[in-house]
């Protein structure tokens, strides 16, 4: 699992609105304004905890470590073999079109049951806040105003 450091940006019912600075090759590289416009910032929505959080308390996050390798593997390749294989093994049967749609409709039917796996196990793999590392400094509304006397 990996851990890392976020700042509170909004706090809703259920909800809180994490956001840090992008730190990969993208974000270091001198021309990143071109591709973004402005600094890159990566945002997290989690779940709310029992934690007494503020907007601007930096905190602890531990997301879940997956392969990049494998979910590539299960979103762009089986969907891609699925959709040729199926063409190709209903093309002699039907029409070229009729096969084509085929092939769309299973790879459809591929993504229905994914989406049903990750709604049922997607639980394990969300990330958390796991303890509040530096609180924000809490400021009055009244400070610096001056009032008459």
């Amino acid at each position: 699992m990996a851990r890392e450091t976020m700042v509170v940006r909004k706090i809703f019912n259920d909800r809180i609105v994490l956001e840090r600075d992008r730190t990969s090759m993208c974000g270091r590289c001198p021309a990143n304004v071109f591709c973004t416009g402005e600094t890159q910032k990566m945002r997290l929505i989690v779940e709310r905890t029992d934690l007494e959080l503020n907007e601007g308390d930096i905190v602890l996050v531990e997301t879940p470590a997956v392969s990049a390798t494998k979910m590539a593997f299960i979103v762009y390749t089986i969907p891609t073999i699925l959709f040729i294989v199926t063409t190709a093994l209903t093309v002699r049967r039907f029409e070229e079109l009729t096969a084509f749609f085929l092939g769309l409709l299973s790879v459809a039917a591929y993504f229905f049951v994914l989406k049903v796996y990750d709604k049922r196990f997607r639980k394990k793999f969300k990330p958390r806040v796991l303890g509040i590392i530096e609180t924000a400094e809490r400021v009055s509304p009244s400070d610096g105003a001056s009032l008459p006397k």
